[in-house]
């Protein structure tokens, strides 16, 4: 008996220091990271749609580096709906090939345009997919982000960015899985320094 509690000991204080460890790290490579703006010369905007607010803090995010323009992307019907509503009522759009309809975002006056979404059923949230196909990206820039549950496949979310928006011009995409958020700054800022343009 005395062998199970000793192991089980043991297996504890590894747990233990193993989370300690992670969270060391997380502490460390978040306060060591610095992102060099060289989009001065850009007009900026960030449009997102969040139904759980891990989008907008990632967003937020996002702005706190580049001090630009932000903007939700909402729609009325998909406000105050449980998961359950909203996965009825979306299963129910997806099924009658209908977008929501959403708030009116002005994108004329911008070059590079920040793309925040959630991922839904492997693609992207279907007000997101409304405010692509709704609106004219010739000549502008897309930048992806997504937040997920899970795992996805993000050069086909990338791709579906492509077809909607009908712009070949999107850069590599940011994903994180929302209940991952260790080392969240020091990815985030790694995947802006190395966004080319």
């Amino acid at each position: 008996m005395s062998k199970i509690v000793l192991i089980s000991s043991i297996a504890i204080i590894t747990i233990l220091a193993l989370i300690l460890l992670i969270f060391a790290l997380n502490w460390y490579l978040n306060k060591n990271v610095s992102y060099t703006n060289n989009l001065s010369d850009k007009k900026i905007l960030i449009a997102y749609y969040s139904y759980s607010n891990h989008t907008e803090e990632i967003a937020n995010m996002i702005n706190q580096y580049l001090n630009c323009d932000i903007v939700e992307i909402k729609s009325e019907e998909y406000e105050n709906k449980n998961i359950i509503e909203l996965n009825k009522l979306v299963n129910q759009q997806i099924k009658n090939e209908t977008l929501p309809k959403i708030n009116k975002i002005d994108i004329s006056n911008y070059d590079l345009i920040f793309v925040g979404s959630p991922v839904w059923k492997d693609d992207v949230a279907l007000p997101v997919k409304s405010f692509l196909i709704n609106n004219d990206f010739n000549g502008k820039i897309i930048i992806p982000f997504y937040t997920f549950g899970g795992f996805v496949d993000k050069l086909r979310l990338d791709n579906q960015i492509k077809e909607y928006s009908h712009n070949d011009s999107v850069l590599p995409s940011f994903l994180t899985v929302y209940f991952k958020f260790a080392f969240i700054e020091y990815r985030l800022t790694k995947w802006l320094n190395g966004i080319n343009l």
